[in-house]
């Protein structure tokens, strides 16, 4: 009779360098309790089959593997490019983000960063934001449209476009008046002949050329009589303009971005972005860092700070990498040395990681070949491989240990392990890699590229765990005793308590869950809300105390100077000015921003011909003659009595003004001597000419025809609000804060009211908001739905399995061919739901024990959920865009959790007793990935801290659920099964407490197990083969 390991022929040679015994292809196995056809079926044979392969040629596969890495990590080298912009995260198939694209393709991508310069002084301010603005105008390469004061000088010459065509109607017809003098007859505006013409005109019939003369007659009077009397001059001339100030050199001084309480200025730029990484605009912001250090040296009583989107973004990114190196090393300390405790040694856990960072380097090849790049949220890929990965070569390691601790040898071992957990591995990671899978139905791209990256990498790291895995325990425990390996914690108190008193245990830990999950809502205003809420503000992941975040809100308190704003767009200037007009009246609006304003606003075909005629007058204007002739001045005296006796026959309070003031020039004048008098007079002509010949010229620097521009402006404005296509842009600042979910909702709700094509970060934030929530909601009933699915194809035989399944599709389809339009009975996510409830109820009416069983494995993520959610609401902790992201990670978690439980309960007869193994691997994945991640706890970047203590909390949660509430249910389900199956076991031979292999028989062993690595019963007269299954 054959022996244990005798072959029965010549052994041959491995790469462990040990004698090989012939393999035993046919292997009859006693079936354990309630085991489904996948654990003795395709999966099971093909995972010792891949063990057989690999650990027989474990050096040929390593080196096989290893040119895999190369090749994968020379691809993603190569081909894996990064997206930076949170805008990569979003579909650009939605409505919004094509909204959003045609904007940035307009006027660009990135936000203004903002300089705040605050002093007491606003004349210090202003030359502090030329210093500064200077500099960066000479360094392009980093800084694009600098922008900090309003030069509209070139506008200037074109300054009657901005008038009225009613007064631009009179400016013409006095230079008409005029059109001698512009043609060189300065005498004909001479004293004597403008004094004989207003004579003349006051005598006229028309009341208007009456009025018109007597405002000239009093103006004259009056600035003939302060020069004759006092020796100051001023013009006699009426303006040709009437308001004439806005046409001023003063009108058109540069305008400097200061508040009106003139302490506080602003200076605009727009980082130019390095590269494709991520870094972004770091480079741009470290420069300007140091100009204003540079700058604030010069000026030390005032104060420079730096704010804007790229700067809160550019410092929590700075923060977050500063606090995820922290975090790291103690990580990687804490995991190590876990991992030295689990498994009493280094060398297995270093194994485990290096199958690890394999898996890793799998998953960017698969990457690169199947996205192509990597995002700001997909790039945590890794982070998720290794909170998950990892737990593959844990449950791996933990059965291995065990089994060889038993006396198996190390091949054996290792197809017993691949046999024993690979099921449980194999459906723990199909199931946590659909779920991920699920988040390419949803419509946030962010969410989907990460599901596609990261269920991809959690099943190469599946793979790894039966290719690399085996072969580096091949290869590094070669010739190890089995007494010389490791010890591995045992658990034994905990597994001890479940088993012993599962009524207390489940009765306590059941209501412990429910009580404390009961403390995630609370009872407000007659209703029940929940405690835990979604925060969107993305300033409160920032860490305390930043300074961009201080300045911001500083800023937006002084000055209502919000950093992000909505964004109208529209065809003409006239059209957003209307709509501009609608922006102002709403309540959440504070003001709007845009150029249109600046532009003449009388309708070019009212004014252009106008102007062109003025300029045309102004531009005959001779120069001023060298000499003139001398005055008369009895004819002078002559033409002023005659003004005088004229004014005093009009009854009106002008005429006897001007009357009493000539009256008081002609009696003044005769005090004088006549050369006197002749000089007065001449040097008040000559005055009253060069006042004349500057208002001509003032007109003329003004009366340029040519219309007014875009390229009038400055480039850093222009572009700003006019794009090169022609499209005009307005931008609409709210009133409140609008980093809050209310105050948004609010304000892009009013802005879209006038406009539903607005755009811009608010309305991307609340639509990217909205949209992972929802994308959030779908992928977990999709992974729900996935996850049932597979696991009931685990668990349930064929036959039953295929009825369950496929019988609610025939109800579904009937109901689809009876009513015309079912989409408006249900929809697809309620047609989901019933199938799943119909499919369920059909398959447990033909195998109702391993549908039981399959909800049990998922008591662990639910159950954990429910005490996490509690214990979040205790705790005051709300979920928000960082932390969210690690809840599929404790779905994935807690199903591997149940589904090894389950497994381990499948494997045995008798009462339920939690294997050390499975304890132990139990613990260590959740306990590693607890303090992988709980590491981040000690980061000052808020995020990234409650993206620590959540996952801590929810992985605790279903550690607790898995190893206590769990086991004790099963224990309780074991012992009424026990009971009913009495006679049936009595037929076997009673099996020992603890795992050791039964003495005291001859012949060889047959696996049935009350642990998953498998109890032994001695039978009489089998032969066995080296991995120690009964030989059928």
């Amino acid at each position: 009779m054959a022996q244990p390991g005798d072959s029965g022929g010549s052994p041959h040679r491995d790469d462990t360098g040990g004698a090989q015994t012939p393999d035993v292809d046919e292997l009859s196995v006693h079936r354990p309790r309630h085991a489904s056809g996948m654990q003795h079926g395709l999966i099971p044979d093909i995972l010792k089959s891949v063990t057989r392969s690999v650990s027989r040629r474990p050096s040929s596969v390593l080196w096989l593997v290893s040119l895999l890495v190369v090749l994968s990590l020379g691809i993603s080298a190569r081909f894996l490019s990064f997206k930076t912009d949170r805008s990569d995260l979003i579909d650009a198939d939605s409505e919004f983000q094509q909204r959003w694209l045609a904007y940035t393709e307009r006027f660009g991508d990135n936000s203004d960063v903002v300089v705040v310069v605050e002093s007491k002084d606003t004349a210090t301010i202003k030359q502090v934001l030329s210093d500064l603005g200077g500099q960066l105008e000479l360094e392009p390469q980093l800084f694009d449209r600098v922008f900090y004061k309003f030069d509209p000088t070139i506008l200037r010459k074109k300054g009657l476009q901005y008038l009225p065509a009613d007064e631009l109607t009179a400016c013409l017809a006095s230079l008409e008046e005029h059109e001698d003098v512009l043609s060189g007859r300065w005498d004909r505006a001479g004293l004597q002949s403008t004094t004989e013409n207003l004579n003349k005109r006051l005598k006229a019939t028309d009341a208007v050329v009456r009025g018109e003369a007597l405002a000239q007659a009093e103006k004259l009077t009056s600035s003939l009589k302060d020069f004759v009397i006092t020796g100051e001059f001023h013009s006699p001339w009426p303006l040709f303009i009437s308001n004439s100030d806005q046409l001023g050199a003063s009108s058109f001084e540069p305008v400097y971005q200061i508040t009106e309480s003139g302490e506080m200025g602003f200076l605009l730029t727009i980082p130019v972005e390095a590269g494709d990484d991520f870094q972004g605009s770091s480079q741009s912001i470290d420069r300007l860092r140091q100009l204003i250090a540079d700058t604030q040296e010069l000026y030390p009583g005032v104060q420079i700070s730096l704010t804007g989107i790229p700067v809160l973004e550019s410092d929590e990114m700075r923060r977050s990498q500063s606090d995820m190196t922290i975090a790291s090393v103690i990580s990687f300390l804490g995991v190590g040395v876990l991992l030295f405790i689990g498994f009493r040694g280094f060398r297995h856990p270093l194994l485990a990681m290096l199958m690890l960072l394999v898996g890793i380097a799998w998953s960017l090849g698969y990457a690169t070949l199947f996205v192509g790049h990597l995002n700001i949220l997909s790039v945590s890929f890794s982070a998720i491989l290794v909170g998950l990965g990892i737990d593959f070569a844990i449950h791996y390691l933990a059965k291995y240990l065990e089994l060889r601790h038993k006396g198996i040898e190390l091949r054996p071992a290792l197809l017993r392990t691949s046999w024993g957990v690979g099921t449980g591995i194999v459906t723990a990671a199909v199931t946590t890699a659909l779920a991920f899978f699920c988040a390419t139905f949803t419509s946030f791209l962010g969410v989907a590229e990460l599901g596609i990256i990261a269920g991809g990498g959690i099943l190469l790291c599946c793979v790894t765990t039966f290719v690399v895995l085996p072969a580096l325990i091949a290869l590094a425990d070669r010739g190890v005793e089995p007494k010389k390996l490791p010890t591995q914690f045992q658990g034994a108190i905990l597994r001890r308590i479940t088993a012993r008193y599962p009524w207390m245990v489940t009765l306590a830990t059941i209501s412990a869950i429910l009580v404390i999950g009961a403390c995630s809502f609370s009872y407000e205003n007659g209703r029940i809300v929940p405690k835990v809420k979604y925060d969107a503000n993305l300033l409160n992941l920032q860490a305390r105390g930043v300074d961009s975040v201080t300045v911001q809100n500083r800023v937006f308190r002084e000055a209502q100077g919000s950093l992000l704003y909505a964004v109208s767009q529209t065809t003409g200037p006239q059209e957003l000015l209307e709509r501009k007009s609608a922006f102002e009246a709403l309540p959440s609006v504070s003001r709007v921003e845009e150029l249109a304003s600046h532009f003449p606003q009388q309708p070019a075909h009212e004014t252009e011909q106008l102007v062109r005629a003025i300029h045309a007058q102004l531009s005959h204007l001779s120069d001023f003659p060298r000499e003139f002739p001398r005055l008369n001045p009895q004819a002078i005296g002559l033409a002023l009595e005659d003004l005088f006796l004229s004014l005093r026959n009009i009854d009106d309070p002008a005429a006897r003004s001007a009357g009493e003031a000539l009256d008081v020039l002609l009696d003044k004048l005769e005090t004088f001597p006549l050369q006197q008098q002749i000089g007065m007079l001449d040097g008040y002509q000559y005055a009253m000419l060069a006042a004349l010949k500057g208002q001509f010229e003032a007109l003329a620097a003004v009366s340029d025809p040519t219309p007014v521009s875009p390229l009038d402006f400055p480039r850093a404005v222009r572009e700003r609000f006019i794009s090169q296509d022609g499209t005009w842009l307005m931008r609409v600042f709210p009133k409140s804060q609008v980093w809050d979910e209310g105050p948004l909702r609010e304000f892009v709700t009013e802005v879209r009211s006038v406009d539903p094509e607005v755009t811009g970060t608010p309305i991307q934030n609340f639509e990217a908001a909205a949209q992972i929530r929802e994308s959030y909601l779908q992928a977990a009933i999709y992974a729900l739905v996935v996850i049932w699915i597979v696991l009931l194809v685990d668990a349930v035989d064929s036959v039953p399995l295929v009825i369950g399944l496929v019988t609610p599709l025939s109800v579904i389809g009937l109901t689809v061919v009876l009513f015309p339009s079912p989409q408006k009975l249900l929809d697809p996510m309620e047609i989901l739901g019933l199938y799943l409830v119909l499919a369920t109820a059909a398959t447990a009416i033909f195998d109702f024990t391993n549908v039981r069983n399959t909800f049990l494995t998922l008591l662990p993520p639910v159950g954990g959920s429910v005490l996490m959610f509690g214990i979040l609401g205790l705790c005051g902790v709300d979920l928000n865009p960082a932390n969210l992201i690690v809840l599929p990670l404790i779905l994935g978690i807690g199903v591997d959790d149940g589904v090894h439980v389950i497994h381990d309960f499948r494997m045995q007869h008798g009462p339920y007793h939690t294997a050390s193994s499975t304890t132990n691997a139990i613990m260590l994945t959740s306990l590693t990935s607890m303090i992988g991640f709980g590491s981040m706890l000690v980061a000052a970047h808020r995020g990234l801290a409650s993206l620590g203590l959540v996952l801590v909390i929810g992985v605790g949660s279903c550690l607790f659920v898995s190893l206590v509430t769990l086991p004790a249910i099963l224990t309780l389900i074991s012992r009424r099964g026990s009971r009913k199956m009495t006679s049936r076991q009595s037929e076997h031979v009673s099996e020992p407490e603890d795992s050791e292999f039964a003495k005291g028989h001859e012949g060889l062993i047959v696996p049935y197990s009350s642990e998953p690595a498998l109890r032994y019963q001695s039978l009489e007269g089998r032969p066995a083969s080296e991995d120690g299954f009964q030989v059928g």
